[in-house]
């Protein structure tokens, strides 16, 4: 189990065990996903670990009608996933969180992880996953995160710690709680 404690001084972060390390984490009332946050970790482990940069663009993905599945997001990460690899020749990470707050239709927030090297700007990735939404989703929308893009430097820890702290929003329980238990909350590239 996951070693969690909150911070003496500010009420929203935590310190959050990952393998050896300690990471800053935002932590609500009700909670943390603690299989999702370790997610999170292992994804940026792993690609970290592959580049010595690597691009982090966060976006959110909106359906006009609800599901109880997550066919949609199958669907668009599928075929945008490919499209990415294809344009930077390079493996591609992400994460994908299913949410439901007071809306009757679920969300999604999403977070592609590239190799910084062939990528330095969130624009053309942003614009192929509208794309691709448009394609496969006819109602819905597509929104860019307003500083939703980070690089992450292998030698800096502070640009890891960044990105898991801004990314640790994507583990609250409290939008995960409408979900049926079936269904999946959240989807890696490296689930385990």
């Amino acid at each position: 189990m996951p070693f969690l404690i909150m911070h003496p001084t500010v009420e929203s972060i935590a310190y959050y065990q990952y393998n050896n390390d300690i990471w800053l984490i935002f932590y609500r009332y009700s909670g943390i996903i603690e299989k999702i946050q370790d997610a999170i970790c292992r994804e940026l482990n792993f690609m970290t670990n592959k580049y010595q940069r690597v691009k982090t663009i966060l976006f959110n993905l909106h359906v006009n009608n609800y599901s109880d599945d997550n066919k949609v997001i199958s669907l668009f990460m599928k075929s945008y996933i490919k499209k990415l690899e294809r344009k930077y020749k390079s493996h591609i990470g992400y994460i994908w969180v299913r949410e439901q707050a007071n809306s009757i239709n679920q969300h999604y927030h999403i977070a592609i992880f590239i190799d910084g090297k062939k990528c330095q700007s969130s624009w053309i990735p942003f614009n192929m996953a509208k794309e691709t939404w448009e394609e496969n989703q006819k109602s819905g929308t597509i929104k860019h995160i307003i500083n939703g893009s980070y690089t992450i430097n292998r030698s800096d820890r502070q640009s890891l710690q960044i990105v898991i702290l801004r990314l640790s929003y994507y583990a609250k329980k409290r939008t995960k709680q409408k979900s049926s238990i079936k269904m999946k909350s959240f989807h890696t590239s490296h689930n385990k």
